[in-house]
């Protein structure tokens, strides 16, 4: 059995913990020891989300909201002032046995997507990420989906260090 949780990076310092709603068997996990300076990140289970849209409409300026569905997809959504600039999911070929919609458009073919990505992570971070290496995370299936996401994370510059639940971190 895999990881079912949700996962919120906020700009602003301590702003993840203060909306992401502690679960009954984990609160929020903070991760202090590799979140980027100006960001934080908390972790929950998904049973202690009520309202998802309620989430991401909380948080101030750049934020990413991931759920993450048995370590098998993640579902992920980046906001600006709660408002939706992009989403995807991460081990998207997986997302249909969890029934969530997609866009039609796979991950590696969708260069709108990279698009606003690479300008999304520019504003939130200064960081010139090409669409070219989005597309590369973003369509690299790993054997956990929260993998996928902290690949994400890393690459975006919310955290400072790549960490994995399993081997397969290819091209980190």
């Amino acid at each position: 059995m895999g990881t079912w949780g949700a996962y919120l990076a906020c700009q602003a310092p301590d702003d993840a913990t203060k909306i992401l709603p502690p679960g009954a068997t984990w609160g929020p996990e903070p991760w202090s020891d590799f979140v980027a300076p100006g960001w934080s990140i908390a972790a929950t289970e998904i049973s202690a989300i009520g309202d998802f849209d309620a989430i991401t409409a909380q948080a101030a300026g750049h934020a990413l909201f991931a759920v993450v569905l048995d370590s098998d997809v993640a579902d992920v959504t980046g906001t600006i002032d709660g408002k939706t600039h992009w989403e995807l999911h991460l081990n998207e070929k997986r997302a249909e046995d969890y029934d969530l919609p997609g866009s039609g458009i796979p991950n590696a073919d969708n260069t709108d997507l990279h698009q606003r990505l690479a300008t999304w992570i520019e504003s939130a971070t200064g960081r010139v990420v090409p669409p070219e290496r989005i597309r590369d995370v973003v369509t690299t299936d790993r054997v956990f989906a929260d993998d996928s996401l902290r690949s994400l994370l890393y690459v975006i510059g919310i955290t400072t260090e790549h960490t994995s639940f399993g081997d397969d971190r290819p091209g980190l």
